[in-house]
């Protein structure tokens, strides 16, 4: 058996994309976040020009529970990547803080002068941070047991519902829109170089991901279909560098009685909600829900149902959430479809900040603004740097950001603020140039506007609480 020492923090932050509207102008120039702090809220909505979005906010008392400000706190707002936040709550206290994923290699059969014969099955419940050392030290440890040579099956198995992708209306070839399954290998996406011909890295990723283009940037990532079959075939890669020869892998169940020859144990899913969080990464967030509506017993085979059986749990532990049971369309947030409020959020927040995992705050769990490049690069001032732990979400003309505050009072705020266009969302979806660059440059002008007025927001929270 063997344990990760370290946690690989290399999962690729994600920028979730939708789509843009058709080219604008760009507007007046962006005022200072102090010079917005200054003003009203519906002033410096109007100042960054974002006035006719939708928006609003709530923030409590974390101690009391008092509505300290509110806007709409009882809206239905798409919430991005911030429905990550319910995802790792519900999936800490279903699962376990210390519930580790794991990765083995089984065989069904007899072991003799280096030949085993019958079925070598690769079986894995969901490791989101699996590595090709994880799949190499496995194929090590087939070579010390003494395999040299399969008489029978190679076979794959996945212990979670297989996906190809999280949200089949997003872009078939981007990163961020990964297949999921029980077998995952350096977050289900690869590098693809534009050479003569393109070619993706590892080659065996070849036919396992969207049909590679030929124009475009010179190197970029492609999502992996199918990541099961991937890391079968790593697999059996690694294992013919160690001497040991493997017949082309194919899919099927273990059967039974087959014993465990190795194994790769995950780290703690604290660590990887830790890690999901702050790195954002979609098919954290998937599978993390998809083991925790697996543990509860449920049947669907889908995002959608796993993460109704989520949001059931949740309303059951945490009394003062309503209407949440059907919120979320999926676990990461990679959705317009999903709808949660403001005060649902402070809510699940609230109740999260009262529990220990392990003996860690959830709030311990998020990043600070102002350290690194998290949460965009925002709040470093000295007004607002390590005083804000929270998780943002962005799609185009989709914004969210939720957590907690630590205000100039020494008072603790719990927060959570939507923004929509819901107008420009709309007319994108028909636009055939959404995902082109002067449609992306007019969404991200919308963005980085959201993002001056968040913060101005929060740092006037942070001030006046």
């Amino acid at each position: 058996m063997f344990f990760r020492s370290a946690l690989p923090y290399v999962l690729c932050f994600i920028v979730v994309a939708g789509c843009t509207t058709p080219p604008e102008q760009r507007t007046a120039a962006i005022p200072t976040v102090a010079a917005l702090a200054a003003l009203d809220d519906e002033a410096a909505a109007k100042a960054v020009g974002i006035a006719d979005a939708d928006w609003g906010y709530l923030v409590i008392d974390a101690e009391t529970g008092a509505v300290l400000e509110s806007r709409h706190p009882d809206r239905g707002f798409p919430p991005a990547s911030t429905a990550k936040l319910p995802t790792m709550i519900a999936a800490l206290g279903i699962l376990g803080p210390t519930y580790r994923f794991t990765t083995q290699i089984l065989a069904h059969g007899t072991l003799k002068n280096g030949v085993l014969s019958g079925d070598l099955i690769l079986v894995g419940d969901g490791d989101p941070l699996l590595t090709a050392g994880d799949l190499r030290a496995l194929a090590i440890r087939l070579k010390d047991i003494g395999v040299e040579r399969l008489d029978g099956r190679y076979l794959y198995a996945s212990g979670l519902p297989v996906l190809a992708e999280v949200e089949p209306s997003q872009p078939a070839d981007a990163p961020y829109n990964q297949g999921v399954g029980g077998l995952n290998v350096e977050f289900n996406r690869v590098p693809v170089t534009r050479g003569e011909p393109p070619y993706t890295t590892p080659p065996e990723a070849r036919d396992l991901v969207p049909e590679i283009a030929t124009d475009g940037a010179v190197a970029t990532e492609l999502p992996v279909r199918a990541p099961g079959r991937l890391a079968a075939l790593l697999l059996k890669r690694f294992a013919t560098a160690e001497g040991v020869a493997l017949p082309e892998p194919q899919s099927g169940p273990p059967p039974p009685g087959a014993v465990s020859l190795a194994q790769i144990r995950s780290q703690p899913l604290i660590e990887i909600a830790r890690a999901g969080l702050e790195y954002s990464n979609n098919m954290v967030a998937e599978v993390a829900g998809l083991a925790a509506s697996q543990t509860l017993g449920s049947g669907t085979g889908t995002l959608r149902g796993s993460a109704d059986t989520l949001g059931v749990w949740l309303e059951r532990e945490v009394p003062s959430l309503k209407a949440f049971a059907t919120a979320l369309s999926n676990h990461s947030g990679l959705s317009t479809t999903s709808r949660i409020t403001a005060k649902q959020m402070t809510v699940l927040l609230a109740y999260a900040l009262k529990h220990r995992f392990d003996g860690w705050r959830f709030d311990s769990l998020l990043t600070p603004g102002g350290a690194r490049d998290t949460l965009r690069g925002r709040f470093r001032a000295p007004d607002s740097a390590y005083r804000v732990w929270a998780k943002s979400g962005t799609m185009r003309y989709i914004k969210g950001l939720a957590g907690y505050l630590d205000a100039h009072s020494g008072r603790r705020l719990i927060f959570a603020l939507f923004v929509h266009d819901p107008v420009r969302r709309a007319r994108l979806e028909t636009d055939p140039a959404r995902f082109g660059p002067a449609a992306r440059r007019v969404s991200a002008d919308w963005r980085e506007r959201t993002d001056v007025f968040e913060e101005a927001l929060v740092t006037r929270w942070l001030r006046q609480h």
